[in-house]
Order: C-alpha cells, then structure tokens, then sequence
C-alpha cells in the first residue's frame, strides 16, 4: 500500500475509536436528555463517515465485481453522512443554546429540504456521475458535484458557528459565553484538516479532525454534568454548595445577598397540564430569572426541584436589591402578557443577607431565605385561594 493510503487508514481507525468509546460513554454516563442524545447522534453520523471513507481505503484497487459494488456503496454512503453530519450538528446546537426542540417548519426546511436534495442527486448518481465514477479497475474519480457537497456542507457548519457567536452577544452568563464559544470554535479542527488535505493530495483529515471537535464537545459536556442543571443550564446544586462554602465561611470577607425563588401553583401545573409543561415552565422561569441577574458576578443557579438561588455579590444598597425584585416582577409579567404559557407564571421570592446575626454557614443562609420566602407564598397562597403545593 502507498504511504498515504496507511496513514489514511490509520488515522481513520483511530478517530473511530476514539469515538466509539464517547458514543458508548455518553450511553452508560450520561441521563437520557435531549441534548445527549443530539450529541450521541453527532458523534454517530461522524463515526458513520469515518468508516465510509476506512472502508474506501481499504477497497480502492481491489479487483472484483463485489469490491466494485462495495466501494460504491461506501461511497455514496460517505457522502449522504457529510450532509446529514451538518444537520445532526445544527440539531445539537440549536437544543443547547434555545433549550427547545426545533419547530416542524424548521425541521422541514433545515432536514427534510436538504437530505431530500442530496438523497436526489445520490440516488441519479450511476446516471450521470455528477458526485463520483468507480472506475473498472475500482479507482474513485471526483465529479463536478463533489466540491459543490463539501463547500455546503462547510458553509452549513460556519453559519451554525456565526449564529452561536451572535448569541454569545446578548448571552449574560459567563458558563453559558464559555459553551457558546466552544461550540462556535467546533467548525476550526475540521477547517484545519481542510487546509491541510487541501495542499497534501491524497490525506483525509477533515473528519479526523472533526473528531477532534466531537472530543472536545464530550470534555465541556462532561464538565456541564458536573455542575450545570441539564434542563435550565443554570448552575446545580453542586456548584451551589461549592460556591457558598468558598463564599460564606470565617475566612471570608465578602458581603452576600441571597435570594431563593419557588415557582407557584407548581404541583398544580403538573397535575393538570403535564410534567412535560412543567419543565416547560422551569426553563421559562430560568429564562425570566436570566434575563433579571444575568450579570458576571451574580450566581444563578436551580437549587431543586422549581426552586432556584440568586447570590449577589457585594452589594450595600438595599434599594438595588429592591430594584432587582421589581425588575424580577416586570419581566415575569411580560413574560405571561405574551401568552407562550397556557397559565401565569409566578414565583414567591425569600431574601437573606452575609454577614447577618445568626448566620454563620452556607445552611443558615439558605435556612432564613428560606423562611422569608415561605411567608410569601404562604401570602400568595392565601389570595389566590389554595394550599401551598
């Protein structure tokens, strides 16, 4: 075999299995949630061109009417997966940063439009050999589409990457900027290999190295099960405690106000419109509290269940605290006067201060918020006119 032919060969089998093992990771480690299972979807498709192009490799020059079948085949299966390997990523994306699975509209023009148009062009192929030719002695010959499929599929992947970057832009969040920037920089290993392969004939880096990207989509993945809430992408209970224990101890020197929220009627929510709605709501109430304290040194995070945590850091004037619940109550009511959720919205809201007589833990703390705000649902519940749930 030619030296090319090795490497390529060699390099193929590497990233696929290095890709077998974070396909089958993310099947043992990780919970069952939409944006896993995207991932586990990405990584698939990616694995499924690794192989067409090993498979390639190994059957190029092979004489014989089965490898010659074979090999077209493979081909055609090499480049139905590129397209579809740009859809699965847009998939992926969309759910991490909107939190939401894609509309029916949008599915037709961004999966059913563009796979329907390569399957098309794939499928008239042996036709008019506008994508590739097998040659009779099993050599693959490029046709005038085939640059056409990659420059698509590239251009696909780069408005994914610029549509993360305009909404890093508005993105309050400092967790939430760092995961848009590395998946807005998951189209530069595969863009690398490019380059490369563009000015060394005859070697395959481009999904090697898109590989490479899925890795290091796997590694922040990871790190977001650690101390990321998966339906909110605020911060979890255990970046809570971590946060508290560097901040409300003897050592410490730092003034905090602490804010815990309870979603109202929750119970009620679920009961009567389903625990799906009900995660619907968590994320849009995650969303209102976002777009309230979303600043670089606040803490937002979902402390259970529909409760959720707020520390500000820093702050002597209690009248920006008070602006912050006003401005808390204004966007909660905004958000119900757009009527995206069948019921209203609301939250009753408890406040506590460090260092205060009394409080001396992370538990005090969380212990007087949490008092404070049982008052006030304990007032809500008595307006409206039932038990608290």
């Amino acid at each position: 075999m030619e030296v090319f032919t090795l490497f390529n060969i060699g390099i193929d089998s590497f990233a696929l299995l290095m890709l077998a093992i974070l396909l089958y990771t993310c099947f043992v480690s990780f919970d069952n949630t939409q944006d896993i299972r995207y991932l586990r979807n990405s990584i698939a498709v990616v694995m499924l061109i690794l192989f067409s192009d090993l498979s390639n490799w190994l059957l190029i020059g092979k004489r014989g009417s089965l490898a010659h079948f074979l090999l077209y085949i493979t081909t055609m299966l090499y480049y139905f997966s590129q397209v579809y390997s740009a859809i699965a990523w847009r998939d992926y994306v969309w759910y991490r940063v909107e939190r939401k699975v894609k509309s029916k509209d949008n599915i037709w023009l961004t999966i059913v439009l563009p796979v329907g148009a390569i399957l098309v062009v794939l499928l008239t192929n042996p036709l008019t050999g506008y994508t590739f030719t097998i040659t009779e002695n099993n050599e693959y010959i490029r046709g005038p589409l085939s640059p056409v499929i990659a420059i698509i599929v590239f251009l696909y992947m780069l408005a994914t990457s610029i549509w993360i970057l305009y909404k890093r832009k508005t993105e309050m969040l400092a967790s939430t900027r760092r995961e848009y920037l590395i998946l807005a920089g998951f189209i530069l290993p595969p863009g690398i290999g490019a380059a490369i392969q563009m000015n060394n004939y005859g070697i395959s880096l481009i999904w090697p190295c898109c590989a490479l990207s899925l890795l290091n989509l796997f590694l922040n993945r990871s790190h977001d099960e650690i101390s990321i809430d998966a339906l909110t992408g605020l911060n979890n209970r255990g970046s809570l405690d971590k946060f508290l224990l560097e901040h409300v101890n003897p050592e410490s020197n730092d003034r905090l106000t602490l804010m815990i929220m309870d979603v109202d009627k929750f119970k009620l929510i679920n009961d009567d419109l389903g625990h799906d709605m009900g995660d619907v709501a968590l994320r849009e109430i995650s969303e209102v509290i976002r777009q309230t304290f979303g600043r670089d040194d606040n803490f937002i995070a979902r402390f259970g269940g529909d409760e959720f945590i707020v520390v500000i850091s820093q702050v002597n004037d209690p009248r920006m605290i008070d602006n912050y619940v006003k401005s808390l109550r204004a966007n909660l009511e905004s958000f119900n006067a757009t009527g995206t959720f069948p019921m209203k919205l609301s939250i009753s809201l408890g406040i506590a201060y460090y260092p205060k007589e009394g409080i001396r833990t992370p538990e005090d703390l969380l212990k007087s918020a949490d008092e404070h705000m049982y008052e006030e649902k304990q007032r809500h519940h008595a307006e409206m006119g039932y038990k608290r749930s």
